[in-house]
């Protein structure tokens, strides 16, 4: 699409504002541009923040995209919905059968539901190790694995949704309107 690189910087010029974009690194010959053509147009140069990409939930090799369902977790899911994703649709790096897996161990750091944990929802390094010990050892399988990310999905959306219904009585505060 010809206006891709527009549509993605016309955000950083609503007003004559610096802004901070974060975006991944698939994101960055477009933000270049923006950033390239911000003066001609008498706008700050948006600064830039590259982050990792998110692993799509069916697999190593593609990204998490709103516009996929099968690999993105909405913060508007409910329990049931994340609980469903992640067990129909989450890559697994474990083995065919559970005597195999129990035998080889799996494989940690293709699984997606270790990356979920390790990129966001469990801070603790030792804990993090010993799961990814248990799972790469065979002694956890990958139904144990999924059941901690969805718990800890979980856990994160339900205080991630109350408080965005909180924030709901707040939002004419922060809308530009012509006033």
């Amino acid at each position: 699409m010809i206006f891709y690189t527009s549509l993605q910087s016309a955000p950083c010029f609503i007003e004559d504002l610096p802004v901070l974009i974060p975006l991944g690194v698939d994101q960055d010959p477009h933000f270049r541009i923006t950033r390239d053509v911000a003066p001609k147009i008498n706008k700050p140069k948006p600064a830039l923040i590259h982050n990792i990409m998110i692993p799509s939930l069916t697999g190593p090799g593609g990204k998490m995209s709103a516009s996929d369902e099968k690999s993105t977790i909405y913060t508007t899911d409910s329990a049931e919905e994340v609980k469903k994703k992640v067990n129909k649709y989450g890559f697994s790096g474990g083995q065919v059968d559970i005597e195999k897996h129990r035998e080889l161990g799996g494989n940690p750091d293709i699984d997606v539901s270790f990356q979920y944990l390790r990129i966001f929802f469990e801070p603790d390094d030792e804990k993090l190790k010993k799961i990814y010990e248990d799972y790469k050892s065979g002694k956890m399988l990958t139904g144990e694995l999924k059941a901690i990310l969805i718990e800890k999905i979980n856990s994160f959306l339900k205080i991630h949704q109350q408080k965005r219904e909180e924030a709901k009585k707040n939002l004419s505060k922060f809308l530009l309107t012509d006033e």
